[in-house]
């Protein structure tokens, strides 16, 4: 019994959700209680969007241990995921009540608060989670992020490196990390965090997006240019993308290009100010005085 849990959580990491459903279903044919079996169903249903499906297997969990404080924090993250922020936050309180230094809730909850807009109440939650589990990487990394957003600048690049140290393969913390370098202009070191975020994830559009904007600012311009193409090419309606390339062209003296470039972002979207002030430089460039007039 024990080896077949232990076969459906290696199904579990390694992505294969419907298989660790169907190994912890054997599990139940012969334990119907079996809580582990319980909820590795519920956290593979939540895994693959199956909300409903994920409630109704935690609850069975609950039925059988009303204060698993771990299920009743999932029952929470089941609630968020369909934006019912309320009961989220309802089964976050619910399990810091059975356990009140239980890290995991508390970042979760914080979260909940310094998004909804109680700013200090929900930054002081997401400090006490990194103080009671200075282990837990999502605590750190939506501490940086709380930071990041208050401005609190040095605090924020120190919180993300410590959740990258704890957590270096989730793309997101190296993504996070070269947002809060280029806020702090720290633009040749933002290049490497961007470098790995590609890396992890190499069809993460944005990655490629910034990447190509602090290239370019650091004169490599041709590079520049390669990153801002792979940014369109997997997002082709991003009509910032357009205007950076654009930008980039023009400083590259392609001007017809540049201008392609520049008339497809604005057509993408036609309230881009900027879009038609680098136009207006483009047709000027071309000697094209009139045209730069009417723009």
């Amino acid at each position: 019994m024990e080896s077949s849990i232990e076969i459906a959580k290696s199904f579990f990491e390694q992505k294969k959700y419907q298989e660790a459903i169907d190994t912890c279903q054997q599990v139940l044919d012969s334990n119907n209680q079996s809580i582990d079996a319980l909820t590795l169903i519920a956290q593979s249903f939540l895994a693959t969007k199956k909300i409903d499906d994920a409630q109704l297997y935690f609850n069975k969990v609950l039925n059988l241990q009303p204060n698993n404080f771990d299920t009743l924090k999932d029952l929470g993250n089941s609630y968020k995921a369909t934006g019912d922020i309320k009961s989220a936050k309802n089964y976050y309180q619910k399990a810091l009540a059975v356990k009140p230094d239980y890290a995991p809730a508390l970042t979760n909850l914080g979260v909940i608060e310094f998004q909804s807009g109680q700013r200090q109440e929900g930054l002081n939650l997401l400090t006490q989670a990194s103080e009671l589990d200075p282990l837990l990487a999502p605590a750190w990394g939506s501490l940086a992020n709380a930071y990041l957003q208050l401005g609190q600048l040095p605090e924020a690049e120190l919180s993300i490196k410590k959740a990258i140290d704890l957590k270096p393969d989730l793309f997101q913390y190296h993504f996070l990390l070269a947002n809060i370098l280029i806020t702090q202009k720290k633009l040749n070191e933002a290049e490497k965090p961007l470098r790995e975020t590609i890396s992890l994830n190499p069809n993460y559009f944005l990655a490629y997006l910034n990447l190509g904007n602090v290239l370019k600012e650091q004169g490599q311009v041709k590079e520049a240019e390669v990153c801002m193409r792979k940014a369109i090419q997997l997002k082709p309606a991003y009509a910032i993308a357009h205007l950076n390339l654009g930008i980039i062209l023009e400083d590259l003296n392609q001007l017809k290009d540049a201008e392609l470039s520049t008339r497809k972002a604005i057509k993408l979207n036609p309230n881009l100010p900027e879009a038609y002030n680098n136009l207006a430089n483009i047709m000027i460039e071309k000697n094209q005085y009139e045209e730069a007039q009417i723009l």
